[in-house]
């Protein structure tokens, strides 16, 4: 583990002094030591993790479990997520990050989205507005993508402009492990993150993807109505 951690340093650094965040982050998949981090994140196993089964009774405490493996504030964070089969995780974002995501086992049935107006995208506001939006539930436009099933071993990147939200609901009981670049924070709402409701959804997007729309719905300390994330110490290997 600890030469994954020092990989994603490694990134956080040059991203935090690249002269343009959001184009670095964009472009991650094609930068070398990013191809060297997600190598060695497809290489780390459930067992290095401190998992013990896929039904463990310590990581499926409770419906959705995350385990923070290191974190540095707000620059970058490795994190796992264990959701029981039938948890929905609900549609959130991942304002102005990169996040590389592998499906360490399970099996997750999966939706993205991408808001069309870049304003929104990048959360190009203010504090003030942004309190508005969520007060009197702002409704934006969406592109959203196909409903696809995502397997053990497989992996996602989120990136500031493209798949930056998602939601899913687990078939069976899964574990996924995120990192991020850089890691949201609750100081400012340029990286808050943010739920949505779907107010847009016809028969058409909802089995081929298209155009919705989303409502800002709520953010931190306050979360979706009947969902909690269970926080847990980390059992693996550092090393």
């Amino acid at each position: 583990m600890k030469p994954l951690i020092e990989k994603v340093q490694k990134l956080s650094l040059a991203a935090k002094h690249s002269t343009c965040q959001k184009s670095f982050l964009n472009n991650t998949v094609r930068d070398i030591d990013c191809q060297s981090m997600v190598q060695k994140m497809t290489n780390i196993t459930p067992e290095m993790l401190g998992v013990t089964s896929r039904e463990d009774p310590y990581h499926f405490a409770g419906p959705l479990n995350r385990v923070t493996i290191d974190c540095n504030e707000q620059d970058y964070r490795l994190v796992l997520f264990f959701i029981k089969k039938g948890t929905r995780m609900p549609l959130h974002d991942h304002p102005n990050m990169a996040v590389f995501f592998r499906l360490v086992f399970g099996e997750l049935n999966y939706v993205s989205y991408d808001k069309l107006d870049d304003k929104f995208k990048y959360n190009d506001f203010a504090d003030d507005e942004y309190a508005e939006m969520l007060d009197v539930g702002k409704r934006i436009k969406a592109k959203k993508s196909k409903p696809m099933s995502i397997k053990e071993g497989s992996m996602l990147y989120v990136r500031p402009s493209v798949q930056n939200m998602h939601e899913f609901v687990a078939q069976e009981n899964s574990c996924f492990f995120d990192i991020c670049l850089p890691n949201y924070t609750p100081v400012s709402h340029e990286r808050r993150i943010t739920y949505f409701k779907e107010t847009g959804a016809n028969e058409l997007n909802t089995a081929r993807g298209g155009t919705t729309e989303l409502e800002y719905y709520t953010t931190p300390p306050v979360l979706p109505t009947n969902f909690s994330v269970n926080e847990l110490e980390y059992r693996g290997a550092l090393m």
